[in-house]
């Protein structure tokens, strides 16, 4: 007799489920690219955000060159940063409403 493959036939709504999944991982692919674009944009646009790029940059030298750079300081460049990031971002965002 004929041999049944161990694996059932796929359906049709299977296909479809699947190519729906497809169209949204694009599409958030896309969302994903176009908020990144903005965030790149506004920020580097941001006198705000480039005065503390360049105060971070000339902070973690000194450190680096006295061979004092720890964990520790770096964590709290990092969260510095994050938050300036966060205030020009808005700030950016106010000024274009």
């Amino acid at each position: 007799g004929a041999r049944r493959s161990a694996t059932p036939p796929r359906q049709h709504g299977e296909r479809e489920g699947e190519r729906a999944r497809g169209k949204m991982k694009f599409l958030q692919n896309l969302m994903s690219y176009w908020a990144n674009m903005l965030l790149v944009e506004t920020l580097a646009n941001s006198r705000t955000f480039q005065r503390f790029a360049i105060s971070s940059d000339k902070a973690l030298r000194e450190l680096k060159k006295k061979g004092d750079l720890s964990a520790q300081d770096i964590t709290k460049q990092a969260s510095a940063f994050s938050e300036e990031m966060t205030k020009a971002f808005r700030d950016e965002m106010m000024k274009k409403k």
